[in-house]
């Protein structure tokens, strides 16, 4: 009888182990992770962009990853705070904001490189044609913006406008994407408007022309959730340090060249630029 008792208890010591090492491999016992993008693109676009990356997460991890678009970018901050997804590609200015309000609910895995450099700029255009040439002259002016969370089209032209002393005289509105502000500035509706240099590149010698170039600013970021299992987290981490293939990160966008260490820290400049903004312009506040 002993005998019997004393396997029984192996089998059940067994059965614990095994199911432990399962609920390691994802996030409080789920079955797959949830990998988060906020919408900068159409969900089918960043699917297709995301998907050699999740798929090569999954190989090297041995877990599922369910690709996720939010609906806009306060739903990509929100989703991580609920823990709804358990990986997420942001905006700088969201992982700024997230990590500075909410430290314990989101860690950096890694940034983007951009060819060879962790960090990019914003562009302020103009009309070709216009005869602004310096943001002085942008007073009294009409500005476009993109998305009121957005770093390279709100927070960093709204603070080269505000440094340059003339925010207060401008009026403005939110057009939500980049591609919006480019083709309203290009169709005269407005006499500038703020740019990743990926968009406005596509309408330079077409219609508009760079007036000014903002600070270097730290990349993209690729956050884990707080629910997200410390062991399934250095996983990809160490992953994501160390891709061979640059489809990996290529599919998400041609200039990528890998992804580097990060830490929250490299973003308080940033900090400093959004509660600037932030003072000038309420996050609720559409218009002027």
């Amino acid at each position: 009888m002993k005998r019997v008792g004393h396997a029984r208890r192996v089998v059940v010591c067994l059965i614990m182990v095994l199911s432990f090492g399962l609920s390691v491999s994802t996030a409080y016992g789920k079955d797959k992770l949830i990998f988060g993008v906020h919408p900068f693109k159409s969900a089918k676009e960043l699917n297709k962009m995301f998907t050699p990356l999740i798929k090569y997460l999954e190989k090297e991890t041995g877990v599922k990853i369910q690709f996720r678009s939010s609906r806009s970018y306060d739903a990509a901050i929100q989703a991580i705070l609920d823990g709804d997804v358990d990986i997420s590609y942001l905006g700088p200015a969201g992982y700024a904001i997230l990590s500075d309000e909410h430290p314990t609910k989101v860690r950096p895995i890694a940034v983007v490189v951009n060819k060879g450099k962790p960090t990019f700029k914003g562009v302020i255009v103009t009309k070709d044609d216009s005869r602004l040439t310096s943001l002085k002259q942008l007073k009294g002016k009409k500005v476009a913006f993109g998305d009121r969370k957005s770093t390279l089209s709100c927070y960093m032209p709204a603070y080269m406008i505000m440094k340059a002393g003339v925010f207060d005289s401008i009026s403005y509105n939110f057009l939500g994407t980049h591609d919006n502000v480019a083709k309203a500035v290009q169709a005269g509706y407005f006499d500038a408007g703020g740019l990743k240099p990926g968009v406005a590149n596509k309408y330079i010698g077409k219609g508009l022309k760079v007036l000014a170039v903002s600070q270097e600013v730290h990349e993209h970021v690729i956050v884990a959730g707080y629910k997200l299992n410390p062991v399934i987290y250095k996983k990809i981490r160490k992953a994501m340090l160390n891709v061979k293939d640059p489809k990996v990160y290529k599919s998400i966008k041609k200039s990528l060249t890998g992804f580097a260490s990060v830490k929250s820290r490299d973003y308080n400049n940033l900090r400093k630029v959004i509660k600037a903004v932030d003072a000038k312009i309420p996050t609720g506040y559409a218009s002027k």
